[in-house]
């Protein structure tokens, strides 16, 4: 079977028209296909639960220096 260049190139357009990550439905229009976000569920001992500080740090970056958070956690006994 022969396909024409004509149709090649119709074929060819609709691939390249939607952009990577979506797909086209039965009118041609994109659709976007999303994924839950990503939930842990995390449930410890009875007798812990999550201890946490937190600080500022001043980065140096290209725009000048600048501040940020920083923080660390991590499981104690009650």
């Amino acid at each position: 079977m022969r396909i024409s260049t004509a149709a090649y190139l119709a074929g060819l357009v609709v691939l390249l028209a939607a952009p990577p990550g979506q797909a086209q439905d039965a009118q041609g229009q994109a659709k976007l296909h999303r994924r839950a976000p990503l939930r842990i569920e995390v449930t410890p001992y009875e007798r812990l639960y999550r201890q946490c500080t937190d600080w500022h740090v001043i980065e140096h970056r290209a725009t000048g220096a600048t501040v940020v958070p920083r923080s660390r956690c991590w499981w104690a006994l009650r």
